[in-house]
């Protein structure tokens, strides 16, 4: 299924349904916060899987590398970047869904109205606080330990979802 932006807002106004809602977006500021050294970011995950984002200062973007191999684009064979790499922790709990022919289940990640920790990484610096999810129909924010929202660089955001108790290495440093 498939339909364009134009016939959604044809279909609204004539059903009576077209809203004035405005939406909250995220902060963005092109200017690098203060935060802790982050050139490269380790994530543990199981299986062959284990990720690594090291920062490029020619491109001002980290480069994903999965298994110590750069992790491709299958359309473009470019390696994927991104800007800003969000570190988001939240609870993880095993479910009965069977994913795939091995047996394999689904992981519920919670995301929807609570809270946890993050770690924004940007312009090689990493910066700690928490996310907040308040309203399914509104975005998940990052706060820094002050309280203040943590902008991101213009450009790619790629979230890493990660379990509570993973830990998560800097610079070869175990956060």
């Amino acid at each position: 299924m498939y339909t364009s932006g134009e016939a959604l807002r044809d279909y609204l106004a004539a059903n009576d349904l077209e809203t004035d809602e405005r939406i909250k977006g995220y902060a963005f500021d092109p200017q690098p916060p203060e935060g802790e050294a982050a050139q490269s970011i380790e994530i543990p995950y199981p299986r062959l899987c284990a990720v690594t984002w090291d920062y490029d200062e020619a491109t001002g973007a980290y480069l994903r590398s999965v298994q110590g191999e750069p992790h491709v684009d299958g359309l473009t064979d470019e390696q994927i970047t991104a800007e800003n790499v969000v570190i988001l922790y939240a609870p993880h709990r095993k479910t009965d869904i069977v994913e795939d022919s091995l047996g394999n289940t689904a992981i519920d990640i919670a995301l929807q109205e609570t809270t946890g920790p993050v770690q924004v990484c940007r312009d090689g610096v990493c910066v700690a606080g928490n996310w907040q999810h308040e309203k399914p129909e509104e975005l998940i924010r990052y706060y820094d330990d002050r309280g203040d929202e943590i902008a991101l660089k213009p450009g790619t955001t790629w979230i890493e979802l990660v379990p509570l108790d993973y830990e998560i290495t800097l610079d070869g440093t175990i956060i």
